[in-house]
C-alpha cells in the first residue's frame, strides 16, 4: 500500500528495513567484499560498509549467490554507513559517471559523521 508523500518526509521511495549481508563487487574481476544492506527502497539502499574504501561506481549482491545484483553509485558517506542510489540500464547505456560532490562536501559529511 502506498503512502501520501507527505507521510514520507522528502523521501520519494519507501524504505524497508532489510538487515541482511551482501556484497560490494568493486570491479568485475574483483573479490567480492561482504557489507551489511540496512534498509533499500526502489531507488537506493543504505549499507553499513564499514572501514572499507569503496569506489563512487560499483556493483552490489544482494544474494551470497550473485542472483540479485544493482549497480549502484555512492551518494553519502557517514562512518561507516554509506547511501547508494541504484543506476539504471539506460543511465549505463548513456555512460553516466559516478555522482560528484560539490567542493567541500566529503569534509562535511566527515564532520557530520565525528559529530
Amino acid at each position: 500500500m502506498a503512502r501520501d508523500r507527505k507521510d514520507l518526509g522528502a523521501r520519494k521511495f519507501i524504505r524497508v528495513g532489510l538487515h541482511k549481508p551482501g556484497f560490494v563487487i568493486p570491479a568485475p574481476d574483483a573479490p567480492w567484499i561482504e557489507c551489511y544492506i540496512l534498509d533499500i527502497s526502489d531507488n537506493g539502499a543504505c549499507l553499513d560498509v564499514g572501514d572499507l574504501a569503496v569506489p563512487g561506481m560499483f556493483g552490489l549482491s544482494l544474494t551470497a549467490g550473485g542472483e540479485v545484483r544493482r549497480v549502484c553509485t555512492v551518494i553519502w558517506r557517514r562512518g561507516e554507513l554509506i547511501g547508494v542510489r541504484f543506476v539504471s540500464a539506460r543511465e549505463l547505456r548513456q555512460g553516466i559517471s559516478p555522482a560528484t560532490p560539490p567542493a567541500g562536501e566529503p569534509e562535511k559529511t566527515a564532520r557530520k559523521a565525528r559529530a
